[in-house]
């Protein structure tokens, strides 16, 4: 299956808006809340959609319920990252190890298969990311915290990919009822990982959510139309296929690292981004 030109600018916008809400995250002090917040809100907004749309199909279940499990584990893993390294050295290191994972666990587990240009696509992107993280930041020493939960992050993206291409196939045939998976995920996603905000900071939750709403409404929009775009795509599109494009993120995340959180940017890091730029091009 082959993505059209259209699907796959829409891709590249869901880049974009995934690239903005983890900046948003990194913003301030407090990447754990913030990650509580916008969940949180994405989760609201995702109830309001509900009445709007179908529930999906028995069949998909299991795979939301999956797929609930690795997000929560993602959020986990990416905050810890985030409390230990830079956005433009985690970010790569957890998006750019996803593609390889999610292309060999659909050709284990459903015998999706690339060609080998959508093969040299996916390993040019792996490559261009992990180079990214693999220069240590000018001003500090190079964590390995940051690499591990990095890593961790990668891996528990490799299983909500798989678990939401499923998901989204067996969710029904109208795109009420796929709409409705989409919206579902969003709602059932939030809940864990806002009562472990309460369990864990308890009233400082509720004065932050006054002082930060803003910016949590606006990561959660971008978040739910980032990712809403990405599940719709796996519909047409081979799992690694979507995730290699969806991870030239990373190229956006790097530039709004260095302009909007004033993280220094090496110049050699463009040809790790140039990399990345040329992987997308043979995917498609």
């Amino acid at each position: 299956m082959t993505l059209s030109i259209g699907l796959t600018l829409l891709i590249l916008l869901a880049a974009v808006m995934h690239a903005g809400w983890n900046v948003l995250v990194k913003f301030g002090t407090d990447a754990f809340l913030n990650m509580g917040l916008i969940v949180g809100l994405g989760g609201l907004i995702g109830l309001a959609f509900t009445p709007f749309v179908d529930f999906p199909e028995p069949a998909s279940w299991i795979w939301l319920f999956g797929s609930c499990v690795f997000h929560l584990g993602y959020y986990t893993f990416l905050v810890m990252a985030y409390k230990h390294g830079e956005l433009s050295q985690v970010y790569p290191i957890a998006r750019g190890s996803a593609p390889p994972l999610v292309a060999l666990s659909s050709w284990l587990l459903y015998a999706q298969l690339l060609t080998p240009w959508q093969t040299a696509g996916v390993v040019a992107i792996s490559i261009g990311i992990l180079t990214l993280a693999a220069d240590k930041p000018v001003d500090r020493a190079h964590k390995w915290e940051a690499i591990w939960f990095g890593l961790l992050t990668g891996l528990t993206i490799m299983g909500y990919t798989i678990c939401d291409g499923q998901g989204i196939r067996h969710a029904g045939d109208t795109e009420q009822e796929q709409l409705g998976y989409i919206i579902w995920l969003f709602v059932l996603d939030s809940p864990l990982l806002v009562i472990y905000c309460y369990l864990q900071r308890g009233r400082e939750v509720t004065a932050f959510v006054k002082k930060n709403w803003k910016l949590g409404l606006c990561g959660a929009s971008l978040s739910i139309a980032a990712y809403g775009i990405a599940i719709m795509a796996m519909k047409f599109g081979e799992f690694a296929h979507v995730s290699a494009l969806r991870e030239t993120s990373v190229i956006f995340a790097a530039l709004m690292s260095a302009y909007l959180l004033k993280e220094r940017f090496r110049k050699r890091r463009y040809v790790s981004v140039t990399l990345v730029a040329l992987g997308a091009v043979l995917l498609h």
